[in-house]
């Protein structure tokens, strides 16, 4: 009961976004409030890990934390994808493993926008960290305030998907897309076990903070908003270091197989790394990457509080 107590909500909110239809919630009005939310609530995430005892101490715990668990993702869940990307991929996608572009100048990875985007979303959390830590008196309702913003941006994020024509069949009988999702799915989750046996902390907690697959604003939130700021951090720093590695890495994983490259860009690949897929392999691997990352994303909101709860027991 205590599972469903937490993760009845959440879902619910997600769900409910994603099958009722308010008319003023347009496309671009979505995506603007999604955006301005989730700088919000990642502030509020800064403002309690700021009004915590020792916050410089902390804070370096979550660093090494991130540091540790992105290590050991590289090492297994790369690993798991370039085995099922040499066996498992099928002959279209061995056709389009290097798109003629992929040749193009890498830098174009690491371009203003995306160290523009990452520098921002870190702006509004140390902002945030620096209020926490000057006014920590005012920090007795901030978990609510992030639990309740919290089923917002899931009901909002919900909102997206069904505007985004996304249909759950077709994207679940995507076999390459399972396949990766599946091989990143349980190589990741076995990275985390792996590093919180290392580093002390219970496994399920391992768990929860990898299961963001690269969706850093909403991992982070989701731990959070749930009662563990440290952890939360913890998870928003590993996927958005993830984030900026994929996309860093997408070149030279294109040339090696498109389930290494899709695989390790997590949630974001039907997103944010979207572009940088189709550009490195061509656009036949958009559905590809629209299943294996909505399947992830599906599974972010669901993962995180049910291994969080398995801890409570």
């Amino acid at each position: 009961m205590t599972v469903l107590s937490t993760l009845g909500p959440l879902l619910l909110a997600l769900l409910m976004g994603y099958w009722i239809n308010v008319s003023l919630l347009t496309p671009s009005r979505v995506s603007t409030l999604l955006s301005q939310l989730t700088y919000v609530i990642l502030a509020l995430i800064g403002f309690s890990l700021g009004a915590l005892d020792d916050f410089s101490e902390k804070l370096l715990t979550a660093g090494r934390q991130a540091v540790l668990f992105l290590i050991m993702i590289c090492l297994v869940s790369l690993t798991a994808l370039f085995f099922s990307g040499r066996y498992l991929s099928s002959k279209e996608d061995k056709s389009i493993t290097q798109s003629p572009l992929s040749t193009t100048d890498t830098s174009t990875v690491l371009s203003w926008a995306i160290l523009h985007e990452a520098g921002k979303t870190l702006a509004w959390v140390v902002a945030g960290g620096i209020l926490g830590y000057v006014f920590s008196s005012f920090s007795t309702h901030i978990d609510s305030l992030v639990m309740l913003l919290l089923y917002v941006l899931l009901f909002l994020i919900g909102c997206q998907l069904r505007q985004g024509n996304y249909r759950l069949r077709k994207l679940f009988l995507n076999s390459q897309g399972l396949i990766i999702a599946s091989v990143t799915i349980f190589s990741t989750l076995m990275a985390g076990v792996i590093t919180a046996f290392i580093i002390g902390l219970p496994w399920q907690h391992g768990l929860a903070v990898v299961s963001g697959f690269g969706w850093y604003s909403l991992s982070g939130i989701l731990i959070t908003g749930l009662g563990n700021p440290v952890l939360g951090t913890t998870a928003f720093l590993l996927d958005l270091s993830r984030e900026i590695l994929a996309l860093m890495l997408i070149p030279i994983f294109a040339k090696i197989n498109t389930h290494l490259s899709i695989g390790f860009s997590g949630a974001t690949a039907m997103d944010f790394t979207l572009p940088m897929l189709s550009k490195f392999h061509s656009s036949n691997v958009i559905p590809i990457c629209i299943a294996s990352g909505f399947i992830m994303s599906l599974l972010t909101p669901i993962l995180i509080p049910l291994f969080l709860e398995m801890s409570f027991k």
